[in-house]
């Protein structure tokens, strides 16, 4: 639902303001203020695909691994980069990276990060 709810505000700011597409391309829809509140330790499997309104702390955190939007990656055995590859797991677009075209190698490949752009990035030039 809130994919759907996005697009719709891209296309109503983009009537009120046409040119905002040069600034973001992305707009994100927030909901705010659900008159409904739970506690973190009692969400359930009936939670699930639902909006909720929840209050808790966090005690335990994992690593953030933002997605990538356009990667590009570097053959280790002549330097030689490709891309843009279109994809969100890093991992499973290695696999079908293949040989090289300039050495034949397979690989190993590195990706550049400083060439990468990540989902809600925006790069800003002035």
């Amino acid at each position: 639902m809130l994919p759907i709810l996005n697009d719709v505000a891209i296309e109503l700011v983009g009537e009120v303001y046409p040119d905002y597409s040069k600034i973001f391309d992305v707009i994100f829809v927030r909901v705010k203020d659900l008159p409904v509140e739970d506690k973190l330790r009692d969400l359930r499997q009936v939670h699930l695909n639902a909006l909720i309104k929840i209050r808790g702390v966090v005690t335990k955190r994992s690593g953030v691994f933002p997605e990538l939007k356009q990667m590009y990656f570097r053959c280790m055995s002549c330097k030689d980069v490709k891309g843009p590859l279109y994809h969100n797991s890093m991992d499973e677009q290695k696999q079908f990276l293949g040989q090289c075209i300039i050495c034949q190698s397979k690989g190993p490949y590195h990706l550049e990060d400083n060439m990468s752009v990540y989902r809600n990035y925006q790069k800003w030039t002035i």
